[in-house]
């Protein structure tokens, strides 16, 4: 069984129910339960939010990524400063600048809005 499906319906929620409470197409929604789309990052971590487990289970019960991908992801959901602890990111040859980062994550927060948008 799905583990979206299997938490939404453990909490009672139809598709609708659950579409509401993350803001999403439940239509979409339902191709991600039935296997005909995967779910995004942030996606996965508003449904983990809403039903109060940790994104790693759901990471891990998809079964969709290698241990050393779902560590990563886990590590994107962490703030700016324990990035830049973490990673020694490296572009060109010079480190990445805290400014650039945060820079660079303006981006693709903008640029993921701009595609939701075209979703909805």
């Amino acid at each position: 069984m799905n583990k979206i499906k299997e938490l939404r319906t453990k909490h009672g929620d139809t598709l609708k129910d659950l579409a509401q409470k993350i803001n999403y197409d439940y239509s979409y929604l339902s191709k991600i339960e039935r296997g005909m789309n995967t779910p995004s990052l942030p996606l996965l971590k508003k449904i983990a939010d809403v039903y109060g487990v940790d994104l790693a289970y759901l990471i891990k019960i998809e079964n969709k990524y290698t241990p050393a991908e779902q560590r990563f992801m886990q590590d994107m959901d962490a703030n700016l400063e324990d990035l830049a602890r973490k990673y020694n990111l490296i572009l060109d040859g010079q480190e990445i600048t805290p400014e650039e980062m945060e820079f660079m994550l303006g981006v693709i927060r903008k640029l993921r809005s701009t595609f939701q948008k075209e979703k909805d």
